[in-house]
């Protein structure tokens, strides 16, 4: 008989006579050992906010993990040709180019293996439970259960968060680099979405240089895209260490403080030195520092990546200006495909299997997602450090 299941037969004690023990009155050492988690202690983490997959590529499911977008290039317009009175006019001569693009989804996926130890426990400490029926259980049992279900909630959080980032790399290693080159040693690929060499440009002087010019660096790559694509750049994600240095600018500042008054400032801070470069030039800046953080089995050393460089401004077209050209994808978009184990919905999807080893647990989360980037042509990256 199992002597820890409530019951009404008495077990024979010292001396012949008979003991009564309900589950809740059992002393402590009756029941097996126990490991307690007393809870996490945490350090202060960096900035991990996300800006990619939020504002620049949203999500557009796809029912394929093989997408088409068909797209229309070098249209020319001209000028019409002028005609005699009694003349026929003359036929319109085409020029169309059409083309189109094809974008693979690719799927990313994590697990989490919970080994003999752990789901033991935690069945037996189900069994424990499920036998004292309505009686009253030391706090250690639901501890261990309570336990386990917040380590597999924590995982959860975890992949999620890995797989968060991965979006958010393969997002701003677009815009930074134009391009995306992936190896892990198993699977290695590249895409280079075309944006131009001469669009990704270097200033001269560091901006908190007395002889820098912010505004009139801004200014100059807006008049390029705007003679060259038709397009207004008003967006711009950067390190708050760019936005320092126009603060420190002896040029900047002067003017800010000088005798115009359309560009003196009180209160002269960060938040101002921003709000009239936006003012000045109509584009709004993002300040932009998360990092995904990493550390090699074994180690204590944690080392903090940056998804975007911090001497760089990335500057993407307005978003009307991008819907008059496109109307499908837009400027970009994280193409997200069905997975079966989404009941064949897009986006992330988890898994459950337990059927090969009776005794252990393997927990997933995964997604079929890739960032697409039609536009690419019409950013520029402006290295200002």
């Amino acid at each position: 008989m199992n002597d820890l299941a409530p019951t009404s037969a008495g077990a024979t004690g010292p001396g012949g006579g008979t003991q009564h023990h309900s589950l809740g009155t059992l002393p402590q050492d009756r029941i097996v050992r126990k490991e307690v988690a007393l809870g996490t202690i945490r350090e202060y983490e960096p900035p991990q906010e996300h800006i990619g997959l939020r504002q620049i590529a949203p999500w557009e499911s796809v029912e394929s993990d093989d997408a088409i977008f068909d797209y229309t290039a070098g249209l020319v317009a001209g000028l019409a040709p002028a005609r005699a009175e009694d003349a026929e006019s003359e036929l319109a001569q085409k020029d169309e180019m059409v083309g189109y693009g094809r974008a693979a989804v690719i799927d990313w996926a994590l697990k989490d293996h919970y080994r003999v130890s752990d789901v033991t426990r935690y069945r037996e400490a189900l069994l424990l439970r499920e036998n004292a029926g309505a009686l009253s259980l030391p706090l250690t049992v639901n501890s261990m259960l309570e336990g386990f279900q917040s380590k597999i909630a924590r995982d959860e959080r975890i992949r999620r968060r890995k797989l968060d980032n991965r979006i958010e790399w393969l997002i701003m290693q677009s815009l930074e680099h134009g391009e995306i080159v992936y190896n892990d040693g198993k699977i290695q690929f590249t895409v280079d979405w075309g944006r131009p060499a001469s669009q990704v440009i270097t200033v001269d002087v560091l901006w908190s240089a007395s002889n820098a010019d912010p505004i009139g660096d801004i200014l100059a790559l807006q008049e390029h895209a705007q003679d060259t694509y038709g397009v207004t750049l008003d967006r711009a994600a950067c390190s708050q260490k760019v936005i320092n240095n126009v603060l420190n600018s002896d040029k900047f500042t002067n003017q800010l403080t000088g005798s115009n008054p359309l560009y003196t400032v009180d209160g002269w801070g960060t938040e101002a030195a921003r709000n009239v470069v936006e003012r000045a030039t109509g584009v709004r800046f993002q300040p932009y520092d998360a990092v995904y953080r990493t550390r090699p089995i074994g180690s204590q050393t944690i080392t903090n990546h940056r998804f975007l460089s911090n001497n760089k401004i990335i500057f993407l077209p307005s978003q009307a200006d991008v819907e008059a050209l496109d109307d499908t994808i837009g400027f970009a978009k994280t193409l997200t495909s069905p997975h079966p184990e989404g009941n064949w919905s897009s986006g992330y999807y988890e898994w459950e299997r337990d059927t090969v080893d009776p005794w252990s647990h393997d927990r997933g989360t995964g997604v079929k997602a890739f960032p697409v980037f039609p536009h690419m042509e019409l950013t520029y990256v402006l290295n200002v450090l």
